[in-house]
Order: C-alpha cells, then structure tokens, then sequence
C-alpha cells in the first residue's frame, strides 16, 4: 500500500512540532518500559520539561531513527482512522494531566470532548461468576442512567460487563486498552468495540497501531483508568490483580475509591476485604454507590 507524505498528518503533529516531539519522547519512554517491565514510571515534572529531558538525552543516531518510525506510525494511525493527543493538546483530557505520570501521547477513537465528563471506572476480575456479572451489568447501567460515563479496560468478566451496563443504557462508555487500536484484545471482544463506537464511545490507548497484548501493558495502562475517573468502583477481585493495582492509584491520585460487594465469598472477597482495610468505602448496591457518588 502506497504511504502517504508527512505533509498531511494533522496540523500539529509533523516533523519538529509539538505532538511529534511529545510522540518521540512517548515511543523512548515505552521502549524503556518494555525493557525494564516496570508497570509505572517514576513521578515526572511538567510534561513538556520531562519530553524535553528525555530528547535532550537521545544520541542522534538515535533520534534519527526514532523519527522515521514515529512517522511510519503515525501515517498508519492516520490511515486507520484514529485520532492524535497529547499533553497541551485541546483534546487532552484535563483529568488526565493530574496524574502524577501524564501519558504523553495517546491514540483514539470517538468524541474526546466526552472524556471530561463526570466518569467512574468500574473494574474487576476477568474470572468474576455469572452473578457477579450480572450485578456490575446493572450497577453500569444504573451509573449511566444516573449521567455518570464508565470507563473500563475491555477485558473479560467485569470489565466487559461494566461496558455492556453502559450500551444496555443506550450511553456511550470508554475502554481503555492495552493493544494497538488496530487489535481487539481478548479477540473475542471486536463485537464489544464495535458496539462502542456505534455508541458514540471513545476506545483510547497509549500504544501505537500494531502493538499487541504484552502483559506489562495492562497493568501499565491501569494509572489512565484511574486518571480518567472522578472515582474507581471495584468489584470482586484477588488481593494480587490489575484491579488492586488501580485501586491503588485512585488512592494515591486523590480518587475516590468503592468497593461494590454484594456478599462476595472466597477469593472474589480476597481484594475488596484489603481496600476496605486501606480506606475504600463499601457499597453494596447501586442506591449506595449513587449516594457515596453524591455526596
């Protein structure tokens, strides 16, 4: 397929303007993720100083060949359809940038101007039972119906019936992945982003097109599930999960924290018995979790 010339890239993200610059210092700090395996970056400084730091320290053989597959990728995320942000950048989620670690670039698909709404994560473990399912498919749909937007992680179990909650709302929701927008991840959610979008929801990612399901990347993107949320409800889940890992941010990050336990048994109670210990309210209904939301 023939590329198409850097000159019609969107304005703002060609060679040498802002968004390609924070796009370059955004791939050196993924690369150094991936070789590391860390799940979060050390708290940085102004977004802007920390993308100049990390360029200033880029050898320029380096640099040289960072910016040749910058370009080739954001060629191809033009080409898929997908939409450009970054710190600064009008459609940069004014949440987000609280984080202690803003990302520095992100790629999506949708209405940006959605992910300053009032939102609340709902996440939980992939392996949750069918009542639990049940249970997070209505509390979601009882938060969008209250005007509340989801935000999950399009996993299996709670995450994808938090999502399903929202549609059943006929409200749109966000799913925040750890793939490429040009995967689905499980593949047998493409239906799932498929009813997203038609919804008018927004799938977002911090990790080019063609990235796939590396396992640092889910853990990784947890900070902008919390990020993106005024609070985090977290459903059943063991004590060593993805969902403590945001749970945890939202504490660290000044985010409300809930625990939606409705007699949970075993080890679905393993992970919401420990964030009750550490300061999580419980909720046990979804009247409960309004009003905690409210108040």
């Amino acid at each position: 397929m023939e590329m198409s010339g850097p000159d019609e890239l969107p304005s703002g993200f060609r060679e040498g303007e802002e968004g390609f610059l924070f796009g370059l210092a955004h791939l050196v700090e993924l690369d150094s993720l991936a070789r590391k395996r860390r799940l979060r970056e050390e708290p940085r400084e102004d977004p802007a100083a920390a993308r100049d730091r990390i360029l200033e320290r880029l050898p320029l053989r380096e640099r040289v060949l960072l910016e040749e597959r910058l370009a080739l990728l954001l060629d191809k995320a033009k080409r898929l359809g997908l939409k450009m942000m970054h710190p600064g950048h009008p459609d940069y989620p004014l949440r987000l940038g609280t984080l202690a670690t803003p990302p520095l670039f992100l790629f999506f698909q949708g209405d940006a101007a959605l992910l300053d709404r009032p939102s609340v994560a709902v996440v939980g473990a992939r392996e949750a039972g069918r009542e639990a399912l049940r249970e997070v498919t209505a509390l979601a749909r009882n938060l969008s119906e209250a005007g509340f937007l989801v935000v999950s992680g399009l996993a299996r179990g709670v995450d994808a019936a938090a999502h399903r909650g929202a549609l059943e709302a006929k409200r749109p929701t966000v799913a925040v992945v750890g793939t490429g927008l040009d995967r689905v991840y499980p593949p047998e959610h493409g239906d799932l982003a498929r009813e997203i979008g038609r919804a008018e929801g927004v799938l977002l990612s911090e990790y080019p097109p063609g990235s796939g399901p590396d396992a640092w990347h889910f853990p990784h993107r947890n900070r902008i599930v919390a990020g993106l949320s005024l609070a985090v409800i977290a459903g059943p889940h063991r004590r060593r999960s993805g969902t403590y890992i945001t749970a945890r941010i939202a504490l660290e990050e000044g985010r409300e924290l809930l625990v939606f336990d409705r007699g949970a048994r075993g080890w679905e109670r393993e992970g919401p018995a420990l964030l009750e210990g550490e300061g999580a309210r419980r909720a046990g209904s979804a009247e409960e979790v309004l009003a905690a939301l409210l108040s």
